[in-house]
């Protein structure tokens, strides 16, 4: 149980940020996405979930990223 915690405390933001880009995503196929059979990347819900997920992942983790050199680079400073 604590592993489960440590990972979710750890990765909170990407998480959050894969959620809200699956959620994203979704809202986008209701609602601007095409009739099947139209364009295969945009007329499948999963596709539209996917690729949001993925995007909401991929910056969530730059930001993390970022947020860590800025904290390297703040301790070094001080």
């Amino acid at each position: 149980m604590k592993r489960a915690y440590a990972f979710f405390k750890e990765n909170l933001y990407a998480l959050l940020f894969t959620v809200s880009g699956i959620i994203t995503g979704y809202i986008y196929w209701v609602n601007w996405g095409m009739y099947y059979g139209t364009l295969p990347l945009s007329s499948e819900c999963w596709v539209n979930c996917t690729y949001g997920g993925l995007i909401g992942g991929l910056l969530a983790s730059e930001l993390a990223r970022h947020n860590k050199r800025l904290q390297k680079q703040k301790n070094k400073s001080a």
